[in-house]
């Protein structure tokens, strides 16, 4: 219906915003707002599988501004980038893989969705926990990241890549809190990092989701949905990007807490 591509591209807006202001690609806006508008399943069609698709396309793009604004603001630790951008390629597609067996395609596919919304409300908990927790140093710098060993990067990157690639997500909502926690990196800069990352990686996850929906007119749907979403979401993610740099970190966790649980509780009920 007409309305709901117009509820799409303003959609767009709010997830391209959220994403480059978050550093999670958007996905997890996206995804559970098109779940609440345009439902979760029609006909049989796996259509939590097509909101996958559309909104890994759109992570690609609105991924690109996010990123130029972090590289801009020199926010970006390189020595981490390099090792997140090809494991995370690896990860992508081993996930893309594991989400076309039978058991999560079909009426399984509300599994996809309720393994999703459990990790989101992880990554919630663990937000409000760093909130709440007395005050610390803020994070490593750049020159100590460039120490850490290549087996902890590539280990969130392989995590990203999967959870990316098994339930639609720009790989964000995972590899922020992986980072903070693993690395002991800065929230601004684990945002930075991973908005470059999914900009190099992202695109290689939505052609390997698109390619696995089948020929049942599922690829259509899915390039129809990202069409719509894309113009505004790109906008948002220049916009996000900015924001990251110039609200204090305290709103910018509260924002994060709130959109994480809010999404977590759409794909448990929907």
């Amino acid at each position: 219906m007409e309305y709901e591509y117009i509820l799409l591209i303003v959609l767009g807006v709010f997830a391209g915003v959220l994403g480059g202001l978050l550093g999670i690609g958007g996905s997890v806006v996206m995804i559970p707002a098109m779940v609440w508008l345009l439902g979760a399943s029609k006909g049989g069609v796996d259509q939590i599988h097509q909101y996958q698709g559309a909104a890994m396309i759109v992570n690609f793009m609105l991924a690109g501004p996010s990123a130029l604004k972090h590289f801009r603001a020199k926010a970006i630790y390189k020595c981490v980038w390099k090792v997140l951008v090809p494991t995370a390629a690896v990860g992508v597609l081993a996930g893309v893989a594991c989400a076309r067996i039978p058991i999560l395609r079909g009426e399984g596919a509300v599994y996809l969705r309720y393994l999703l919304g459990l990790f989101l409300v992880y990554v919630a908990g663990y937000n409000v926990y760093k909130m709440l927790r007395p005050p610390s140093l803020d994070g490593i710098s750049v020159e100590e990241a460039a120490k850490v060993p290549f087996r902890k990067k590539g280990m969130i990157g392989i995590v990203m890549g999967f959870i990316s690639g098994l339930l639609g997500l720009g790989g964000g909502a995972q590899a922020v809190p992986m980072m903070q926690i693993i690395l002991k990196m800065p929230l601004r800069n684990s945002i930075a990092t991973s908005a470059a990352t999914i900009f190099c990686v992202s695109w290689i996850g939505a052609i390997a989701k698109n390619v696995s929906l089948g020929s049942d007119g599922s690829p259509v749907r899915s390039l129809v949905l990202a069409a719509c979403l894309t113009p505004t979401a790109m906008i948002g993610g220049y916009v996000g990007g900015h924001l990251t740099h110039t609200l204090p970190i305290k709103y910018v966790r509260i924002v994060f807490i709130i959109v994480m649980g809010l999404a977590a509780w759409k794909m448990l009920t929907a």
